[in-house]
């Protein structure tokens, strides 16, 4: 059952509030001062807190920056008159997620309470799955649509241990990271997982170190060798950048395929394989066949089962979490304690393209890091090469001019005015909220929000 504590020194709102939820079957708890509700707050942990400004002792505002100290992932929604909007301003900058004005309207309230709820239950399921994803799948971090489809198609293909697997993605996407995972689910798990980078070994030397050679095979083979196939023996071999892999090579890797044999270079002994094998690539291997440099019937063999890993930009939910991940990570290898990212920081990770995907993101936050001189990663210690125009590029020309919106004699519906500057944010970006969210200086959070209550797409 959800639960919301109800702060106000108004006897009649508390019940008209009391009243409101528990028609909802919400599990609702009063008070009438700060210092009533805390200790309540810190055993329950509720899931919103409707919390007043404008207290008697303690008001709401230090409440809520004491709250937002001891417990970072509370949901605060305010509760202020009419003269107040000053102080809900500052709330929201304190990390309250929106306010209510009074006289409250019951309506409104309602959008709030669900949205924060929501986001509440979104948090917590993504913690339990961040929690769940690292224990079944290594480093390989996100808990987006787009990766849960990738969990998914490595619980199937791990299943067998044969089905030769495709991975398909950007360059940082993580494709060893998923063919490693794909291993360590499988029945090979305790065999070994053996990879190697076509794009790093010369073309001439691909054929030695995936096949191995005979003594006397050429000018430097003093001694026999054996390859990383016959390495992978009951393992896995992870083939990666196989698009830069050249035709003969191609043709050999064919026939272990087929016979599950091949012959070391010099070597006229045919030698038993049994690995299952994992191929990656960041090119386009159909374009490659189209063009002859990819022969079609290994990419045919190769592409049993694929996956097609997305970009980060196509899973923005997860840049906090591993901009998080990433911060853990380098705390301990430059023995650091920098406790979180600041807001400013996290607005500019959110608003960034992310071209080089995870590995960019991990370069960022192991720079920022490096750099960072306080307890709080700060906007200045992260350096970012902005691919999109900045936000003052992007203002309006007349906001540009004058710096400001000039209220017309006649007044302004301020609700029609910011659906046009979400629309016109949408439009600019081609619908992606992650960036309109940064050419309004708002997090996606609250972007989504926005949308939501003014029923945007």
């Amino acid at each position: 059952m959800v639960s919301i504590h109800i702060i106000d020194d108004d006897s009649e709102i508390r019940e008209l509030l009391r009243e409101l939820f528990e028609s909802d079957e919400y599990e609702v708890s009063t008070f009438n001062s700060a210092e009533d509700a805390h200790p309540y707050i810190l055993r329950e942990n509720p899931d919103l807190i409707l919390l007043d400004i404008g207290l008697p002792g303690m008001d709401g505002l230090t409440f809520l920056e004491k709250l937002k100290s001891e417990i970072e992932d509370v949901e605060v929604i305010m509760i202020t008159g009419q003269a107040d909007i000053r102080s809900a301003i500052r709330a929201i900058k304190l990390g309250a997620m929106d306010y209510i004005r009074k006289p409250i309207d019951p309506d409104e309230l309602k959008i709030q309470v669900n949205h924060a709820v929501d986001r509440r239950k979104k948090r917590e399921q993504l913690s339990y799955l961040q929690d769940k994803s690292q224990n079944q799948f290594g480093d390989i971090i996100g808990t987006s649509e787009p990766m849960q489809k990738v969990y998914q198609f490595i619980y199937q293909v791990a299943e067998s241990s044969k089905t030769t697997v495709l991975i398909r993605g950007e360059t940082g996407t993580g494709k060893g990271l998923v063919a490693r995972s794909i291993h360590n689910q499988s029945p090979r798990s305790k065999h070994p997982f053996i990879e190697v980078n076509c794009s790093a070994i010369q073309p001439s030397l691909l054929e030695s170190e995936l096949f191995g050679h005979e003594a006397g095979a050429f000018t430097d083979a003093k001694n026999r060798k054996k390859g990383l196939l016959e390495l992978a023996h009951e393992g896995t071999f992870f083939l990666d950048e196989i698009g830069d892999m050249n035709l003969a090579s191609q043709s050999k890797l064919l026939k272990v395929l087929e016979e599950k044999t091949f012959r070391r270079v010099g070597g006229t002994k045919e030698i038993k394989i049994d690995a299952r094998i994992i191929s990656a690539s960041s090119l386009d291997l159909m374009t490659l066949v189209e063009t002859n440099k990819f022969r079609a019937d290994l990419f045919y063999r190769l592409n049993v089962a694929s996956v097609s890993l997305p970009a980060l930009r196509e899973r923005d939910d997860d840049i906090l979490i591993l901009a998080n991940y990433f911060l853990d990570v380098f705390n301990k290898e430059f023995k650091r304690n920098i406790r979180t990212i600041s807001p400013s920081a996290q607005q500019m990770l959110l608003g960034h393209p992310w071209v080089g995907n995870v590995r960019e993101i991990r370069n960022v936050i192991e720079r920022a890091v490096l750099f960072e001189r306080g307890d709080i990663l700060s906007s200045q210690s992260i350096s970012l090469q902005q691919d999109i125009p900045s936000k003052g590029t992007q203002v309006p020309l007349d906001i540009q001019m004058s710096h400001m919106v000039h209220l017309p004699e006649a007044g302004i519906s301020l609700e029609e005015l910011e659906q046009n500057l979400l629309k016109q944010a949408l439009d600019r970006t081609g619908g992606n909220k992650t960036q309109a969210a940064a050419l309004l200086g708002l997090s996606r959070e609250t972007i989504k929000y926005r949308l939501k209550k003014f029923n945007l797409s």
